[in-house]
């Protein structure tokens, strides 16, 4: 598969398991299970790794997921390029009902990645891009799974790092540690200014 057909894949994966993540958010009582490092764990999770891996096996590149079976390092090590994936990556923002929470596909190919997907569900937005043509964000209606062409068409390129006024640097809410609050506090003596999402 050439970029453009993984992107188109990646792309298509992150909506389709948005859907389902969004079906159960809203018309589903879920049962919340805990993993052994104690973070929340439901069925959304599941739905969507698998809605994603369904999609991405068929490029043939291995795939590491936060709820997939656990793959030995021996044997990950060895990968040259591979996805990485987390299918609901705000967990206990999707238990607490307040959208924030998305989903996370990248492609990373000797140790960098070089191209990713981050779609959230609850407002339709996604952001996609690749090291080459750069950063993009485009707008869906939510729960709809649009044409690759119109998101590409109505998507809008963002400014790369040499243009950009203003630092964001996005942190969880539910996992604001120390570390986080020092590397904020870093890039602000380097940087004028810095906004904190979190």
């Amino acid at each position: 598969m050439n970029k453009d057909s993984l992107l188109k894949t990646a792309i298509k994966a992150a909506i389709d398991a948005g859907n389902d993540i969004l079906n159960i958010y809203e018309n589903e009582d879920f049962e919340i299970n805990y993993k052994k490092d104690e973070s929340p764990l439901t069925v959304a999770d599941r739905v969507s790794h698998n809605k994603i891996i369904s999609y991405l096996e068929k490029t043939n590149i291995p795939i590491l997921s936060e709820e997939g079976k656990d793959i030995a390092y021996e044997e990950r090590k060895k990968w040259k390029e591979f996805w990485l994936v987390d299918p609901l990556d705000g967990t206990k923002e999707f238990i607490k009902r307040n959208g924030e929470f998305t989903v996370n596909i990248a492609l990373i190919k000797n140790q960098i990645a070089v191209m990713g997907v981050i779609y959230v569900p609850f407002s339709g937005e996604i952001y996609f891009g690749d090291n080459k043509n750069g950063a993009f964000k485009s707008e869906i209606s939510v729960g709809e799974n649009p044409d690759f062409n119109k998101i590409i068409e109505s998507s809008v390129l963002l400014p790369k790092k040499e243009n950009r006024k203003t630092y964001v640097v996005v942190g969880s809410r539910s996992h604001f540690s120390d570390e986080t609050k020092q590397f904020v506090d870093d890039l602000k003596k380097k940087h004028s200014k810095i906004d904190l999402i979190s």
